[in-house]
């Protein structure tokens, strides 16, 4: 009778990560297997090699199931609250997905090798579901129609590129924290796609408020 499996595969995935991001792509199966209290004979027959190993532990986790409100959204709120909330969980999720890459960064080889573990690679997947999104609240009137796969684009190279800068130099290379950096870029991003009927009455209040501070006609 074959002896049970003690260690779930999950258990060995995430021990090996937390391993690789240590320690880098060198790390020896013996001190990996040493985390489990398993054997490294073990480790290798159940993943075969130590890159594949490697390759299964450093596997992305999907935008789409770490941030769901890419598939319900969006509702009804103001654009600029939701699209906050919105970016803010894609910073998270690529600011986790640098420490991944960090292993395999210098290695092209060991990063042509991960995308081949997806049908459509992770980024192209990741820009599609933000152009959805933003084609939705095209037609919600909560934006106007735009090229929704540039500004895919656009935001999430804002974010990615920030992720890995900050994960190089140990702090965001703009200054800003993670959040007050994803407010600056949609602030930025909603003077030119904002849908101009929720824009119509905000100059209006403030040309309103500038009249009011004017002073009276002597003549």
């Amino acid at each position: 009778m074959a002896r049970p499996q003690t260690v779930s595969d999950a258990q060995i995935l995430n021990t090996a990560l937390e391993c690789f991001l240590q320690h880098g792509p060198e790390v020896s199966t013996e001190t990996i297997a040493r985390q489990l209290n398993v054997s490294p004979q073990a480790l290798l027959k159940r993943f075969g090699t130590k890159q594949k190993l490697m390759m299964a532990a450093l596997k992305q986790v999907m935008l789409s199931t770490s941030v769901p409100e890419l598939l319900t959204g969006p509702d009804d709120r103001p654009v600029e609250i939701q699209l906050t909330e919105l970016l803010h969980q894609v910073s998270e999720f690529y600011i986790e997905m640098a420490r991944r890459m960090t292993v395999v960064r210098w290695k092209s080889e060991d990063f042509q090798e991960l995308m081949k573990q997806y049908d459509e690679p992770p980024p192209l997947q990741n820009m599609k579901l933000v152009a959805d999104w933003l084609e939705r609240a095209s037609k919600k009137g909560l934006i106007r129609k735009c090229d929704f796969r540039g500004i895919a684009l656009m935001l999430l190279s804002s974010l990615h590129g920030a992720a890995m800068l900050t994960d190089m130099l140990g702090h965001h290379p703009s200054g800003h924290t993670s959040s007050a950096y994803v407010k600056v870029l949609v602030k930025t991003l909603l003077h030119g796609i904002e849908a101009e009927s929720s824009l119509l009455h905000k100059p209006k209040q403030r040309a309103a408020g500038r009249r009011s501070r004017l002073p009276a006609n002597d003549s």
